[in-house]
């Protein structure tokens, strides 16, 4: 089987372009997960040092979240390709969101936070370049 190739706004059929929505807005929604739990436990951090870190982590996750979502609008403005997801890469991705979301109810780690919005990008970096 040849893998996917490239795929532009106007070449993409229904049915890749809805999967791909579908992967964005997974990837997008654990950044935001993410980001609301470092945001969270900056303002719970007592140690300077600790806030400051935790600052400058929320400042890159803020960085890739707005780099995704240049590239999700580069790709419907035509300027941008994406390799079509298949349906069991955007299923791990919601599945990732899933897990995202549990981790803000257990009010987990930085470091469980971080983990889980590195993977994440880095499965979505098979789809699109962001």
């Amino acid at each position: 089987m040849c893998p996917p190739t490239d795929t532009t706004t106007p070449d993409a059929t229904d049915s890749e372009v809805s999967r791909y929505e579908k992967a964005f807005l997974a990837t997008r929604r654990v950044l935001d997960e993410a980001i609301r739990n470092l945001a969270i436990l900056k303002a719970l951090e007592s140690d300077p040092d600790v806030r400051d870190e935790l600052g400058e982590q929320l400042v890159e996750l803020k960085g890739e979240r707005n780099d995704l979502a240049r590239a999700n609008i580069a790709f419907h403005a035509q300027k941008a390709t994406m390799v079509p997801p298949s349906a069991a890469l955007v299923s791990e991705l919601m599945g990732l969101a899933d897990q995202a979301t549990k981790l803000t109810q257990q009010k987990a780690t930085a470091a469980a936070t971080l983990q889980l919005a590195t993977k994440v990008l880095n499965k979505f970096a098979a789809i699109q370049d962001i």
